[in-house]
């Protein structure tokens, strides 16, 4: 059996790959690491794939999917999983951020400690957007608040041992969080820290946008408490009719005038905005089993080189 798999999901990066691969390559064969690697090609619209060929015939134990469209990240780490049989499994990103000069003292880490999971975290987030770096501060607070997962500049640079992979091999949902899998599954693991390298070539295709959209799934797809948010809030305007009702009545008996028309509507507003709000998210669980009970497949390989 193979005793490591690099796992390296891309998409649309046929300017980078090639370089950015060679320099991974390079480095840990430097380092005497030997391992194989898989490329999940997370259907690119550009030319990656030929690139991607041109790596396979260039370089030896390097096989390669592509998706026959774009399912995502999440997904694309999966499906190198599923495809492959090791000991272990590094997960990685192409664009040098994940650096791989720190691939030898993770391996270190993992056989001194014995454990089944390496966790990349990062020292610092590098540079990034002001608007990016709170943005995701407060998408990893909202998730440590709403699921427990203290995932505050954790990353996808991850290494797991069989075991780890064959757990995840069991999760059939098609929308998942990867970094909660991971937690989910337990295992004894350990925090390896690193240092943020800048892209050397390429830029992110990661926009703030897509990390919102990240972080609404990931907090919908690992857990229903955001459901119990409908609860909290028909209990707090259930005390607020209660004292709005008994003033009402106190003002009666005594014979004052009822005013606060202006009161009434704010209330009104904000509780039809509440109400809507509930129903939104309802909305999202239920499309979410209705994505489910279909029973459609995760991904759609429409070609795969395979060379061990």
């Amino acid at each position: 059996m193979i005793e490591l798999v690099v796992i390296i999901p891309v998409y649309n990066e046929e300017k980078a790959i090639q370089k950015n691969f060679s320099i991974i390559y390079q480095t840990l064969l430097k380092d005497q690491i030997s391992c194989h690697f898989m490329i999940v090609d997370d259907g690119s619209s550009d030319q990656t794939w030929s690139k991607i060929c041109e790596i396979i015939n260039k370089y030896n134990h390097v096989s390669a999917l592509r998706f026959a469209r774009n399912f995502g990240k999440e997904i694309a780490l999966c499906a190198g999983i599923d495809h492959i049989q090791a000991k272990r499994y590094l997960l990685m990103d192409s664009d040098l951020q994940h650096p791989p000069q720190y691939v030898k003292n993770m391996i270190t880490l993992m056989n001194q400690t014995k454990v089944n999971i390496v966790h990349g975290v990062k020292k610092k987030r590098g540079k990034e957007k002001l608007a990016y770096t709170f943005i995701a501060k407060s998408f990893y607070k909202l998730l440590q608040l709403t699921t427990g997962l203290h995932l505050d500049n954790s990353s996808d640079f991850k290494l797991i041992d069989a075991q780890v992979a064959n757990s995840i091999r069991q999760f059939k949902e098609r929308n998942l969080f990867f970094r909660g899998i991971i937690d989910w599954v337990g295992f004894e693991s350990a925090t390896y820290h690193f240092e943020v390298k800048e892209r050397r070539n390429g830029s992110s295709r990661f926009s703030t946008i897509k990390l919102i959209q990240l972080a609404f799934n990931s907090i919908i797809s690992y857990t229903h408490k955001p459901l119990y948010l409908t609860i909290i809030g028909g209990v707090i305007f259930f005390f607020i009719s209660i004292i709005l009702g008994i003033q009402t009545l106190v003002r009666y008996f005594l014979g004052h005038s009822l005013n606060g028309f202006s009161t009434i509507i704010l209330l009104l507003l904000f509780i039809g905005s509440m109400i809507m709000f509930s129903l939104g998210i309802i909305g999202i669980y239920i499309s979410r089993i209705y994505d489910e009970v279909k029973q459609r497949p995760r991904y759609i390989i429409s070609k795969k080189i395979k060379r061990l």
